[in-house]
């Protein structure tokens, strides 16, 4: 047969089973496209910025301190102080490089309006541009880098300072940062959101490079320039030719133990479980294309669990059109039987049938590939991925490369089965219209088939169930503040630059719709992370404590629980109020008995701080941190002076924000600032396990789609098979319950293995998932409940699937058994 005539034949098939058609192609374009929608997200947050000369050879030194009661963690930063040290050693690395960031308040003036507003400050060593390939627009990178008083600005930072100038006159320029003032000496593309300099995650204005030896500049202490115990900045290098990133860590070790101030540290570091003498820190070398592997855990938690379900969706969706396509066999025998006895072979046979699976295939594919594109950009953005890294501008070939290979892979696993099946019937019952049987495996074959569709529905339905309940969990835990009828107002400000704000704090006194307010230096339903100090109690007991500086006024806000003693008496410096975590830990048997007592702090684990603070109160024990981490003991500092985060309560909240504008309008700094409620910032941390269930559901949803079809297709086949003897059974009396049963049998076996297989896996998935976190929902409500909901769910979907069938087969008349 003629190849033209071949794809004529084939296409002509495909017109006449429009609908089985659309039905197969349907259910792989939509996995097929979520598969390729995982994998072009999953390669645009791995791609490293094509700007940098040789990124294979480029390596960021990491470093994980090892300090004794704390969990040691690679913290994708080192000292800076080493690099002076490195370079003398001989290794084998060339360019080693430093650069540190940070927050800066600089005084915006554009469009006639001054502001102060905070942007992005990087400090880098001079060799960094050729390291990373950074170039100037305008002016000399190599040279500004090279002085202390030149800076390098973004287009975006000369635009926010002096409105709409030409680039090119921005130089000569002065810019005043923290008392010092930078001349504009080059002006400098906007960093590429692949490039691990890039911040803009962080949601700052904009980029501003600062020439500086890190000595007055963004690190402003030579004590902190030179430590060796906390990563303060990252450290870039390429690799010589021949040397390779794993020989560095053993090199690096043996450099951190050679500095002068290694012996300082104390002697339990360096004396660990592995033994005495055990390094003080770890180290290695990631090389540059494993950074965004490393640095963005959560998303590729994410990208992980939504590849694992549109793994599983794209196996059920395979599985449906196996079954479908084995249905369309049988259905086909008579045109098999003719083509058979007018001289077709078993191979012309299988050429006809392969070109109609690759044409179903491929127009799947194609489908899946503009719903790829178009989706990418929204799902991006609905995952709270960078919007800066390019997405979808053109689908990636090794994605395209990968869609096609599935296509090739798809061809014999979905056409096997089938064309075996349909092979083995005899023509000539198929001639004289008898019906033929695809026999008990045949059966067997398609009831394990939708055994695996339901299983998988069913799994992604419990797992469903248990990330939306543990999302709900979190919500509404219990973190010793109250976050209801609370506005949060954040000024884009450092704290040295927080202005006097006596008539904004008098307006919020004076103003009906606020009960309470108070400033502080965290957002306590949002800032999961933050600074900690070393505190030596009265009896000599230590302890690091997360501090926050915040009003004496910031309790009552925050509906926190006072245990013991008044943080609202006294004023000035050193007043401090501990939760009751860090009083037990201080050495105080109650909470009264800490009132009053004096801490030394200002420490950290080096070096004990000798600053004497006063515990003024006690409160109940408060969590600010993440539910994945456990609660550390807080402390806060009282302080009088504004800081960059005010909170403020009253019981109706659509006249509480109208009130703080009306403030802030009338007496409010010139800051750029935004307005949050604490629910929504509760609900910020927490977006990765909403999304993660938003995620779940909708593929959950397209499996069980992909289930029913599965379903229905058997029902329907089941019925088509079976009608002689369904109506015969009528004839004999059986009632309407009996032909019920007839047609759930078909589903009993396929629906308890699919529980059988399904529950055990989801509720070990839902378990492992839940151990995550220090908090979680209980193990009852938490995989008890989805796991019931969705058993029921799965068997009303199988159901549904079937009533449609059940209906007709009850309708069967006993003369239809003579046709």
């Amino acid at each position: 047969m003629k190849m033209a005539t071949l794809f004529k034949e084939a296409w002509a098939g495909l017109c006449q089973r429009g609908s089985a058609t659309l039905v197969a192609m349907g259910g792989l374009t939509v996995a097929m496209a979520v598969c390729l929608l995982v994998a072009v997200l999953a390669l645009s947050q791995s791609e490293v910025d094509p700007g940098v000369p040789e990124p294979e050879r480029v390596v960021m030194l990491d470093f994980k301190p090892n300090q004794p009661g704390e969990e040691a963690r690679w913290q994708l930063a080192a000292p800076v102080g080493l690099v002076p040290l490195l370079k003398d050693r001989g290794l084998p690395l060339e360019l080693i490089s430093r650069s540190s960031s940070e927050g800066f308040t600089l005084h915006m003036n554009a469009d006639g309006q001054e502001s102060l507003q905070v942007v992005r400050v990087l400090a880098a060593d001079p060799d960094l541009p050729a390291l990373m390939g950074l170039k100037a627009l305008h002016g000399d990178l190599s040279a500004t880098l090279r002085r202390k008083d030149a800076i390098a600005l973004t287009p975006k930072l000369v635009r926010k300072l002096w409105g709409d100038l030409p680039l090119a006159q921005a130089l000569g320029r002065s810019v005043e940062c923290r008392g010092r003032a930078y001349l504009v000496t080059a002006v400098i593309p906007a960093i590429d959101a692949r490039s691990p300099l890039n911040q803009a995650h962080e949601a700052m204005a904009s980029f501003l490079m600062v020439g500086d030896d890190f000595r007055g500049g963004i690190i402003d202490s030579p004590e902190a320039i030179d430590t060796i115990h906390q990563g303060n900045g990252q450290i870039y290098a390429r690799l010589r030719p021949g040397a390779s990133a794993a020989e560095l860590a053993p090199l690096l070790e043996q450099a951190y133990r050679a500095h002068p101030l290694y012996a300082k540290l104390p002697a339990e570091w360096k004396n660990g479980k592995t033994g005495p003498n055990q390094a003080a820190a770890e180290f290695r070398a990631l090389p540059l294309a494993q950074l965004p592997l490393e640095g963005q855990p959560m998303v590729w938690m994410l990208l992980g669990a939504l590849a694992a379900a549109a793994a599983l969706l794209f196996l059920l969706a395979a599985i449906n059109s196996m079954n479908l396509q084995a249905a369309q066999m049988l259905q086909r025998r008579r045109e098999t039987a003719l083509r058979r006895s007018l001289g077709a072979t078993d191979g012309d046979l299988l050429r006809l049938w392969g070109l109609e699976t690759l044409l179903t295939l491929l127009i799947s594919a194609a489908g899946a590939a503009l719903l790829a594109w178009w989706l990418a950009p929204a799902v991006a953005d609905c995952l709270g991925l960078s919007a800066e890294r390019p997405v979808a501008d053109a689908l990636p070939a090794r994605a395209l490369l990968g869609l096609g290979l599935t296509v090739l892979a798809l061809l014999p696993l979905t056409l096997a089965l089938p064309a075996t099946m349909a092979l083995r019937q005899v023509p000539a019952p198929a001639l004289q219209g008898r019906t033929a049987s695809e026999g008990p495996w045949g059966r067997r074959i398609r009831q394990g088939l939708l055994t695996l569709q339901l299983g998988g529905a069913l799994l992604l339905l419990a797992l469903t169930g248990v990330l939306s309940l543990q999302h709900r969990y979190l919500l509404n835990a219990d973190r010793g503040i109250d976050t209801h009828n609370r506005l949060i107002l954040s000024a884009m400000v450092e704290r040295d630059f927080v202005p006097k704000m006596d008539a904004f704090v008098e307006g919020l006194r004076q103003h009906p719709a606020i009960q309470h307010f108070a400033f502080s230096s965290a957002r306590p339903a949002m800032d999961v992370g933050g600074p900690s100090e070393f505190h030596v109690g009265p009896k000599g007991d230590k302890q690091m404590l997360r501090m926050t500086v915040a009003s004496p006024s910031f309790f009552d806000t925050y509906g926190i629980k006072v245990l013991a003693g008044d943080p609202l008496k006294g004023s000035g410096e050193g007043r401090l109020v501990i939760d009751a975590k860090a009083a037990r830990r201080l050495g105080f048997a109650t909470p009264q008995d800490a009132v009053g007592a004096l801490l030394r702090g200002g420490g950290d684990m080096v070096k004990e701080g000798q600053a004497q603070r006063r515990i003024m109160a006690v409160v109940g024990d408060i969590k600010q941190e993440s539910a994945r981490d456990a609660a550390l003991p807080q402390g806060f500092m009282l302080s009088d002076e504004p800081q960059w985060d005010l909170t403020v309560h009253g019981p109706d909240a659509a006249a509480l924000r109208q009130a703080l504008e009306d403030v802030w309008k009338s007496h409010g700094p010139p800051l750029v600032h935004m307005v949050w409620t604490a629910d929504e910032q509760r609900n910020m941390v927490y977006r990765q396990e909403q999304v993660m269930s938003w995620v779940l559901a909708a593929v959950s949803l397209l499996a069980v789609a992909v289930a029913m079809l599965g379903a229905y297709a058997l029902v329907a086949d089941t019925l088509r098979r079976r009608r002689t003897e369904l109506v015969l059974r009528r004839l004999h009396g059986a009632s309407h319950l009996a032909i019920a049963r007839e047609v759930a049998a078909e589903f009993a076996t396929p629906l308890a293995l699919a529980g059988l297989l399904g529950l055990p896996l989801a509720a070990l998935l839902g378990q492992g998932y839940l151990a995550d976190f220090v908090d979680h929902i209980d193990l009852l409500s938490g995989l008890a409940l989805p796991l019931l909901a969705a058993a029921l769910l799965t068997l009303a979907v199988t159901g549904l699937a079937a009533l449609r069938h059940l209906r007709l087969a009850l309708a069967l008349q006993p003369i239809e058994a003579l046709q």
